[in-house]
């Protein structure tokens, strides 16, 4: 008698995970970003003005946003070059490449620093992000996971995180990224945690991690709450403004919703 339990256990078990795994949903197949930074030149061409070019791979549809004058934009094949002339007093001087096949959106900032003409190591172009769906009864969770083939020292500039914007009745914007389970909580958002709930336990040096979030859609809908947009972020920062980096941060964003 105690084996037929046994194999009914065992059945039962096997015919719940086979229904779980048919509701989950890869959303996102666990691939390099697919804009990706290849080469950043940036070159005094007098007092005031300064030439940036930029070469990156990306879909056919990758269009190039700068806030100072985009001469020329070339392509081959995959590769695009993009030359770009700035006043140097525009503290404004962010570039945006966005495709909306993909739903990627990198921005980066330049540095001042001439001293380094050319960059070309681009640590977000190491990382595999594969991002998950899955139906927990009236929630939806969703689940990133991050490796990299980058050495462990140099994983320290990079941060990984879910990002979310929410709208309350009141017309009101409030943000929300993945936080560690052992930071204090913010007061002033905290109880959105309920909207949606965002978090991970790894450490940033770590070459695989996982990122949770949980939308809670009944009690969006009960309080009149808006997802204005929900995605996952790579984001890396330079330490000093002027220094030994061509960039003073650089993200690349992956749009869920």
């Amino acid at each position: 008698m105690a084996l037929k339990w046994f194999y009914v256990a065992i059945v039962t078990v096997a015919m719940l995970s086979a229904n779980y795994s048919c509701i989950a949903e890869i959303v996102r197949m666990p691939l390099q970003p697919s804009i990706q930074t290849l080469a950043l030149t940036v070159k005094p061409l007098n007092e005031s003005f300064s030439a940036y070019v930029l070469v990156f791979r990306g879909p056919s549809d990758t269009e190039v946003e700068f806030n100072g004058n985009t001469l020329e934009v070339t392509k081959d094949v995959d590769e695009f070059e993009s030359l770009m002339v700035n006043y140097n007093d525009n503290m404004n001087r962010r570039i945006t490449l966005k495709s909306k096949s993909k739903g990627e959106t990198i921005s980066m900032y330049p540095n001042l620093n001439y001293n380094l003409l050319t960059k070309t190591s681009f640590i977000e172009n190491t990382c595999y992000v594969q991002i998950e769906k899955d139906a927990m009864g009236v929630r939806t969770k969703y689940t990133a996971t991050v490796s990299s083939f980058a050495d462990r020292e140099d994983l320290d500039n990079l941060s990984k995180y879910f990002i979310a914007y929410l709208r309350d009745k009141t017309g009101a914007i409030v943000e929300l990224t993945t936080r560690h389970l052992n930071e204090i909580e913010n007061e002033n958002i905290v109880s959105y945690y309920k909207y949606l709930d965002t978090y991970h336990s790894g450490s940033k040096t770590d070459i695989y991690n996982e990122y949770y979030a949980i939308l809670n859609y009944p009690a969006i809908e009960a309080n009149g709450i808006t997802v204005q947009s929900f995605g996952f972020v790579l984001y890396v920062s330079s330490s000093d403004y002027y220094g030994n980096d061509m960039t003073i941060n650089r993200s690349w964003y992956y749009k869920i919703i």
